[in-house]
This record gives C-alpha cells, sequence and structure tokens, in this order.
C-alpha cells in the first residue's frame, strides 16, 4: 500500500481506528489497547505482512490504574472521579481477539494468517464492505438467518448445503429461540425446493404455513425388534423378553398387518411353557399396550417414506405420544430415511428417496442422551457417521447440552449456540465440539433471545448474529398467563 493511499485509507470515514495491538500476539490471538470499550461479538480489522485480516473480540475488559481494587474507601473513588481533569483518561479498554484469518479476493475463503500481528499494528472497525464480502455470499447455496450482532446492516448467510453435509447442533437454554431457527431453516429450505422432516414432540410447528403434516403412524409389519420392543417398553437388558419378541417376529406368518397384534399374542402364549415368566411378560406388554398402540400401528399404512412431501416442510406430529412410542417412531424413521437415501445413491435415482433432505429431532437430550441407549441415538449415530456420503443431513435441537450423546455431539460439523447459563452446559459444548471460538462461551449468558454464536462450516467464519423472527410460529412461545388469567375470569 502506497502512502497516498494510506492516508486515503485512515481518513476514510469507513475506516475507523479502534486501538493498536500489545504485548505479545499469536497468529491466531492477540490483545488490544483500544480509544473506547469493545463488544463481545464485534468484527475488527488489521493489515500486516501483506495480510488482509478479520478479527473477532472474545473478550472486553475496562479497568482502571486510578481507580484500583486496593482503594478502601469509596469516598476516595469520589473524590479520585471528581478531580480529574478535562481530557483526563480515568479508564482503559483492553480486549482479546481472536484472528479469523485472512480475506481474499472471493472473500468467503479465509485462512488464519502465519505470521501474528506485530505490536503496535493499527486495529480498525471491519469495513461493512469487507464484511458483506465474507458473510454475505451471492451464491444459491447460501440463504440469510439474519443480520450480524454488531453490524445490523450486514445480512448472515449460511451453507445449506454443509447442513446436509456436516449436520447442525441448535443448542440453548429454554426460551432462547431454538425453534424459532429451525422454523426458519426449515422456511429456507423450502424456498430452495428442498426437503425437510421435523419430529415434533410438543407439536411447536403446526402453526407453520405451507406445511404437510404427518401422523406418527407406522405399518407393524415394517418394526425392527428394537423398534417393537421400544413400544412394548421391555428393557434393552430384558434379553429372554426380547429373545422370545424376536422368535415370535421371526417365526410368525402374519399374513396382514390386521392379525398382527392376535398373531403375535398366540406365539408369544405358546412360548410361556419354554420362557416361563419372561413371555409372559411380554404378553402382559401385549395387552396392557394393544389398545393405545393400535392408534400408532395400523394396517396398510405403508412405507413412511412414502408420506414425505418432496420440496416441503413435512412435520411428524408426536405431541400426544409417549416418550418411548416417540423413540420408536423417530428411530424408525431415521432408519428408514437412511436406507431410502442408500438405494436413491446406488440406483442413480431409480429407487430410494429420489433427493437429499434434512431431519430434525427436537428434544434431543432426551432421545440422544448421554447416560441412556434409546433405538433413536442408534439410528442417529448412523446418520451422523453415514448421512454425509448419502445426502441426509441431522439437525439436533437441545436445551441442556449436558445431557447429549457425546459421540453424536462432536460429529456436528456446524453449531448454532444461544444464550447458555449453566457453567456445565458451556463446558460440555467447548469439550466435545472444539469450537475455534471456546473462549466466546464465557460470554454466552450475555446474548438475548434470538442471537446466537454461528460456528462451523456453515458459515465461512464464526458469526455473532441476530436471527431473524418467523413471525408465523406461534406455538412454543412464553404463555401469557396473566392475559389467560383476565379472559377466563371476564367469560365468567
Amino acid at each position: 500500500m502506497t502512502f497516498q493511499k494510506l492516508v486515503e485509507f485512515k481518513n476514510s470515514v469507513e475506516y475507523e481506528v479502534v486501538g493498536y495491538v500489545v504485548g505479545e500476539s499469536k497468529p491466531y490471538k492477540a490483545e488490544i489497547l483500544a480509544f473506547r470499550p469493545l463488544a463481545m461479538g464485534e468484527y475488527l480489522y488489521m493489515e500486516y505482512h501483506g495480510y488482509r485480516v478479520l478479527a473477532f473480540v472474545a473478550t472486553s475488559i475496562t479497568g482502571s490504574t486510578i481507580i484500583s481494587r486496593d482503594l478502601i474507601d469509596p469516598r476516595d473513588v469520589e473524590r479520585l472521579v471528581k478531580s480529574v481533569r478535562v481530557g483526563e483518561r480515568l479508564f482503559y479498554h483492553r480486549g482479546v481477539v481472536k484472528i479469523l484469518g485472512s480475506v481474499n479476493s472471493d472473500g468467503y475463503k479465509l485462512q488464519i494468517p502465519s505470521i501474528p500481528p506485530p505490536p503496535g499494528t493499527e486495529v480498525y472497525k471491519a469495513p461493512k464492505t469487507v464484511l458483506e464480502s465474507v458473510f454475505s455470499p451471492r451464491k444459491r447455496n447460501y440463504v440469510g438467518v439474519g443480520v450480524l450482532l454488531r453490524e445490523p446492516e450486514v445480512e448472515v448467510k449460511v451453507n445449506i448445503n454443509k447442513i446436509v453435509s456436516r449436520h447442525l447442533g441448535i443448542l440453548a437454554m429454554t426460551g432462547m429461540g431454538k425453534s424459532n431457527l429451525v422454523a426458519l431453516i426449515a422456511k429456507r429450505v423450502e424456498e430452495l425446493g428442498g426437503t425437510i422432516v421435523i419430529f415434533d414432540y410438543h407439536g411447536e410447528y403446526t402453526s407453520l404455513k405451507n406445511i404437510v403434516l404427518i401422523k406418527p403412524v407406522l405399518d407393524p409389519l415394517k418394526l425392527t425388534l428394537d423398534e417393537l420392543a421400544r413400544l412394548l417398553n421391555i428393557p434393552r437388558n430384558a434379553t429372554r423378553q426380547r429373545m422370545v419378541l424376536k422368535e415370535c417376529l421371526d417365526s410368525t406368518d402374519f399374513g396382514s398387518a390386521k392379525e398382527f397384534f392376535n398373531s403375535m399374542k398366540r406365539c408369544v402364549q405358546g412360548r410361556i411353557a419354554r420362557y416361563g415368566a419372561s413371555a409372559q411378560k411380554v404378553l402382559d406388554s401385549l395387552n396392557v399396550y394393544e389398545g393405545f398402540l393400535k392408534k400408532v400401528l395400523k394396517e396398510d399404512t405403508g412405507d413412511v417414506i412414502e408420506r414425505i412431501a418432496i420440496g416441503s416442510i413435512n412435520v411428524v406430529d408426536l405431541s400426544e405420544l409417549h416418550l418411548n412410542h416417540a423413540d420408536a417412531v423417530i428411530a424408525h424413521w431415521l432408519s428408514r430415511l437412511l436406507e431410502a437415501r442408500k438405494a436413491s445413491v446406488w440406483s442413480n435415482g431409480e429407487k430410494g428417496f429420489p433427493t437429499p433432505l434434512i431431519a430434525v429431532i427436537e428434544e434431543a437430550h432426551v432421545f440422544l442422551p448421554a447416560d441412556d441407549e434409546t433405538s433413536t441415538k442408534s439410528s442417529a449415530s448412523l446418520v451422523v457417521r453415514e448421512g454425509r456420503k448419502f445426502g441426509l443431513g441431522l439437525v439436533v435441537v437441545s436445551q441442556r447440552p449436558r445431557g447429549l450423546d457425546p459421540t453424536i455431539l462432536s460429529q456436528l460439523g456446524n453449531l448454532a449456540i444461544l444464550r447458555i447459563v449453566h457453567p456445565e452446559d458451556q463446558a460440555y459444548v467447548a469439550r466435545y465440539c472444539e469450537p475455534v471460538m471456546q473462549d466466546v462461551m464465557e460470554e454466552l449468558p450475555g446474548l438475548n433471545v434470538g442471537e446466537a454464536i454461528l460456528l462451523g462450516e456453515w458459515v465461512p467464519i464464526p458469526a455473532a448474529a441476530k436471527i431473524d423472527l418467523v413471525s408465523e410460529k406461534v406455538s412454543g412461545m412464553d404463555i401469557d398467563a396473566v392475559a389467560i388469567w383476565g379472559s377466563y375470569l371476564n367469560k365468567k
């Protein structure tokens, strides 16, 4: 850069000098002394050794060498504040910044420079033009989900292809905007002509427009042993009960689904002499759950794959199911989705499900727990390992990250982390997801509703964003109890 251009650069309205690099720095991290307070999530810009570098404020500190912690009387502070001369600096502002990468001509491909910024390097507020080149790529596979938290004029776009190939975790405490982000992603996928299947455990997505609502009914003849055992509430460690169930599934000629329960009961009854109490417990489960399961297991329902509307938001409504039954339903769907995508890839689209798709598991800490084995966890483990090759992406949504299976969590290549207060949740995410922004974990309690840190391959660099609101999604929002009480009293 010539001297003339450097002068023009520094005098430009767009380039505000924020401060200078001080102390020791590394290629990926530096400390700066600033003229003003730094906001967590703010983007900064530096130029050194031929690099044009973007950085992210990970830690912001305001202190004073005059008003120190050694003071023991608040009146001393009062006298110091009142005696400060006009123009004298009472505070200093420091910050630790994460160096995100050097901006190339294409904007959305950044690489960490091999050389750290030298002390004295000028640090600027990141120009809007640079931020737009990074966060708002003009490519079809990038879709808008919000704006930068500290630069609301800059749109944040995410790469939908990376959700399909690398999966996504949406993590936050309850009420912070997880389901709103799911609804937004679903709408963006639909706009691209894509297909998404949401397993809705609390009926939160039924208010979305243009959805295909699917009842959670399964063909009993297409169930696996584990899925049927889960529906009958037979534990995994009940090996003899499961043996009885397996023998009857393998040996019975059902003829049709209408004969399923009667045929199963006859078969199990015939094994009581051999298996004793174990077979009797299976028979008792069939009798106890038959009435309810007939609402879930129905003859001639066909393959669940046939009920998916291509190019639409498909919502499988699990709100009326017990946990074990919902677990079996989700597991069955995930297994069939993966099998159908494999068949399509291997047959060049002649069989199976013809297009890539995304599956969303709400309340994932319940269905993918760290301390228990579920049918869904078994199926989801296959999806996160193999789905990338066959065009099946998995979105895991949870308000309790520390309750999630660590193996599945560690294989999520993308994250949207909204407000998390519990230290154990913060530490759990940092440990298993290895985000490049671990320092930011300490700042997560400071996020407001709808604000998120986006990490992973679906964004060019980590982004602190304000997520767009899906106004049509009203389910799942906080209930106005006072208004409801008043309305009820008026009606009375």
